[in-house]
């Protein structure tokens, strides 16, 4: 009995010291899911010297918050954005919210024959759910903050055979096959308007990551060294197949069109603590003995 009663009170003050560290909910689509699944943020925080600070991590048989596929606008469905809601009202040391969506709702309606008013419309549609996912967010507590992080340049040059074509060469298709520059430039445009809501409001923030996997790994074969490409990058080129996720297949692996391995998730959490987590936790940290 003293072994079980052990046992449960290490597993309670263990649940309660996570409870208590626990800062940042990771919301969103798949970006937000892997980089919550690689435990990318917990690792980052660690070795810049931030080992008390930790990533929310849903409970089994919880409703979950960072889902594969998801867009902004399956996220304004009531249902759905009370799980947001409800994740941040049970855990109130959460006080940072990091978002990352809207790349699907691009991705899967914008097409390079759209007009410009098709375009103006898909890209105010997608702001308007970003706007409202925010803003109940927000109503939770006045102490939460939110990061906006989106994403980097895809890759539909090297990753359309194969058995990972299958979904990346329907996906190009389904845009009209449009060149990187076409597609990474509508990409910005998309992105900066989404940027807008955290113009508008002091709670919000961003940290922008095009370029970023050009800059980390650059194209050594080429004679393009890693730092030879600075950020926002070249808008003509896509992100290096090196940066892009393995998918294993058997006895072989493929590339992913849009998703980024771990080290290249990490390129992107780094920057996002010096950008604003550093700040985020510091200001947190003093605090506590204020």
């Amino acid at each position: 009995m003293k072994l079980k009663l052990s046992a449960l009170f290490f597993f309670l003050t263990t649940t309660a010291v996570h409870a208590q560290n626990a800062k940042v909910l990771i919301v969103g689509d798949s970006w937000a899911q892997q980089q919550y699944s690689d435990d990318i943020h917990d690792a980052v925080f660690d070795v810049n010297g931030y080992p008390d600070f930790e990533i929310y991590k849903i409970p089994q048989g919880d409703p979950e918050v960072a889902v594969d596929g998801t867009t902004a606008a399956d996220w304004v469905v009531p249902s759905e954005l009370e799980k947001i809601t409800n994740a941040l009202i049970n855990n109130p040391s959460i006080d940072t919210v990091q978002l990352t969506v809207g790349g699907n709702d691009f991705l899967n309606n914008w097409k390079k024959s759209m007009t410009m008013m098709e375009v103006d419309a898909l890209k105010a549609g997608i702001v308007d759910d970003i706007q409202t996912i925010v803003d109940a967010i927000l109503e939770v507590d006045l102490n939460i903050e939110i990061i906006m992080s989106f994403y980097d340049y895809p890759n539909f040059e090297e990753t359309l055979g194969g058995l990972v074509g299958l979904v990346c060469s329907p996906l190009h298709s389904g845009m009209g096959s449009p060149s990187p520059t076409e597609i990474n430039n509508l990409a910005l445009e998309f992105t900066n308007a989404f940027v807008g809501i955290s113009d508008q409001n002091p709670k919000v923030f961003h940290v922008p990551h095009w370029g970023r996997m050009q800059n980390a790994f650059g194209w050594p074969d080429d004679g393009i060294q890693p730092g030879d490409i600075q950020l926002p990058g070249d808008v003509s080129l896509t992100s290096p197949v090196e940066a892009m996720r393995d998918h294993d297949f058997v006895i072989w692996t493929e590339k992913d069109c849009f998703h980024l391995k771990p080290a290249g998730y990490d390129v992107l959490v780094q920057a996002l603590f010096e950008d604003y987590y550093h700040a985020r936790f510091d200001t947190i940290y003093k605090s506590l003995f204020e």
